[in-house]
């Protein structure tokens, strides 16, 4: 052991005897004090320290007429040296732990210089400061909220944090972050415009219906029947087809919103196939068919033959001739065309799915014009696997009345919606692939139309788009909101880039063998605000933000039931979910469905 050592480890040893002794004197003198009334008189400063260990009353004075309790007072001094070695590993123990722990973690990160500090955030995303804008985003209201014109995407530094409904949000989290909890389902509830949510699942929806009935008409589109809700919307995918253009746009947007459209490999086969389907689409609306006969159609290039008749008899110009060419053509290519046709209109032959494209005399008839004119709200709820596949179909809905939006933003003064349309796409990328998200993500914030997308992975994305397109969908969102647990290395390096770096300092001690005395160095480095490892490792209710030029933002987030109104939330849930049991159980035992009882919750013709 060197010199320097052994210096230290004597230091630690008389430090502790002193520590000690002044310990076991004041139990010798209170024990003596408790037996004899008096104290003792002690020799030296170790006099406590010598009688514990030795048991040897010499180095004490007793009291006159006292016997001194030599074995009493020892035991007394072995208990305490017990409770001061618990005391001692349980601090060793909670030290330990809690700098493991997230809290630990958490406060090292606040304390970091390079992420954004109170006086930015108050600055440029806070509640006030979006409000800047309101009356050029939201002139219809007088007396706006920050909710009106901005996404809560969670608190920092004791302030509410808002970015801008001009901006486009990128949400992205893996399975089980809890993006639901803690921002979607309070993003769903606030948004105080017309509003679109896509969803595999029924939480966002049970969560949140009853909130946005509150504001306006609410309906669900649930063609293949996962959300339990008794009436969902019908939608007849013809309206409009007898213009050759919705035609062509919505026969393009079904074949995007399928699996061949996904595939970058087949995209010529694709274009092909939303050719013909639009042409389809438009000999059924103009000849007065159903989507029946599309799925007729459809399934064989055969009794295609039919439309072909009508297109030349009411369709727009040349339209039967160019899908005679196309049935008339070499086998292969035929086929290879109808293999996207197919794919598109498969759903169909299963009749629920078929009853939900065939509204009925009775039935509401979905107008965009009209839902984008208050709070109305739109859940698209559906699953891009297995034969009942809805993809397609859900992607023409959403495209049309994105479409219809950004019309009638052109219309407008400022070329801006009054009631800003709000997209909140949760799983979209596990339902279908909307081609026009890349566009809307990167033009939509000026006319009105806030998209929030929700992925788990950056690749996810570019399994539904190519990479450019993912490229430009993450490159298109001004504010990216990430959640730990994220496990992609490559994009975990990005964000590492995208954070920055901080200035370090670390001091260095080096102890010679040969000389006294130590040597000291510092050092200064650029180390990245937050390491891969870092990022991976934050917990749930921590988040980062990435906002256009400004430092990296740490977000405290909050589930929605510690909401002011949190209460109403989970008074609607549960009555939501009261439903949802009814239908699920009408559904898998029919025969003991009541016919008295009421519909409670409306969906399409009720909404």
């Amino acid at each position: 052991m060197n010199q320097g050592m052994l210096g230290k480890a004597v230091a630690v040893g008389i430090a502790a005897a002193v520590v000690l002794s002044l310990l076991f004197g004041l139990l010798t003198d209170a024990v003596t004090l408790l037996v004899c009334g008096t104290r003792p008189d002690a020799v030296n400063l170790f006099s406590g320290l010598w009688l514990a260990a030795t048991g040897d009353p010499a180095a004490y004075t007793a009291p006159d007429g006292c016997g001194f309790q030599v074995t009493l007072i020892r035991v007394a001094d072995l208990v305490a040296l017990l409770l001061v070695a618990g005391a001692v590993v349980w601090v060793v123990v909670a030290v330990r732990r809690y700098r493991q722990s997230d809290r630990s973690f958490i406060a090292d990160l606040r304390t970091r210089p390079g992420f954004a500090g109170v006086g930015e955030i108050r600055e440029h995303l806070s509640g006030k400061a979006v409000l800047r804008r309101a009356r050029q985003l939201r002139p219809d209201l007088t007396h706006p909220a920050p909710s009106d014109v901005g996404w809560r995407v969670g608190r920092s530094r004791g302030t509410d944090v808002y970015v801008s409904i001009e901006d486009s949000v990128a949400l992205e989290g893996p399975p089980r972050s809890g993006k639901g909890y803690r921002v979607l389902i309070s993003a769903i509830v606030d948004w105080s415009g017309p509003l679109i949510t896509t969803s595999t699942t029924n939480d966002n929806l049970t969560a949140t219906l009853r909130m946005r009935q509150r504001r306006g008409d609410v309906h669900v589109f649930d063609p293949q029947r996962l959300s339990g809700i008794r009436h969902p919307l019908r939608v007849n995918p013809i309206t409009g087809c007898d213009d050759p253009l919705v035609a062509m746009q919505r026969g393009s947007a079904i074949i995007t919103g399928t699996a061949l459209g996904a595939s970058t490999t087949n995209g010529e086969w694709a274009q092909a196939s939303g050719v013909v389907l639009g042409r389809l689409l438009h000999a059924a609306a103009v000849g007065g068919m159903s989507i029946g006969e599309v799925y007729n159609w459809g399934t064989s290039p055969g009794q295609a033959r039919d439309a072909v008749d009508i297109l030349r008899g009411a369709g727009a110009p040349g339209w039967g001739d160019n899908l005679e060419a196309v049935l008339a053509g070499d086998d292969k290519l035929v086929s290879s065309i109808w293999f996207g046709v197919q794919g598109a209109v498969a759903p169909l032959a299963v009749p629920q799915i078929r009853d939900a494209l065939l509204p009925g005399p009775g039935d509401l008839v979905f107008d965009p014009e009209e839902f984008l004119d208050a709070a109305n709200t739109l859940y698209l709820i559906g699953s891009s696997s297995g034969a009942a596949a809805m993809g397609g179909w859900l992607s023409a809905l959403l495209d049309d009345i994105v479409e219809v939006a950004r019309t009638r933003a052109l219309a407008t003064p400022g070329s801006r919606l009054t009631h800003p349309l709000g997209l909140i796409l949760d799983e979209i990328v596990n339902m279908f692939r909307w081609g026009n998200l890349p566009r809307i993500m990167a033009d939509g914030g000026g006319r009105g139309i806030c998209t929030f997308v929700v992925l788990q992975a950056l690749s996810q994305a570019e399994t539904a788009w190519s990479r450019a397109e993912a490229d430009t969908i993450w490159a298109a969102a001004t504010a990216k909101v990430l959640l730990g647990g994220a496990s992609h290395v490559d994009h975990l390096r990005d964000i590492e880039t995208l954070l920055g770096t901080r200035d370090t300092h670390r001091t260095q001690r080096s102890w010679s063998a040969h000389q006294a005395g130590h040597n000291t160095s510092e050092q200064h480095e650029r180390r990245p605000l937050m390491s891969v490892d870092e990022i991976r490792r934050m917990p749930q209710d921590l988040g980062l933000l990435a906002y256009r030029n400004r430092r990296g933002v740490l977000l405290d987030l909050a589930g929605w039931d510690e909401r002011a109104d949190a209460r109403h939330i989970a008074t609607g849930k549960r009555a939501t979910e009261a439903e949802q049991h009814t239908v699920f159980t009408d559904t898998l035992h029919p025969r003991t469905r009541t016919a008295t009882r009421p519909d409670s919750v409306p969906g399409g013709e009720d909404g």
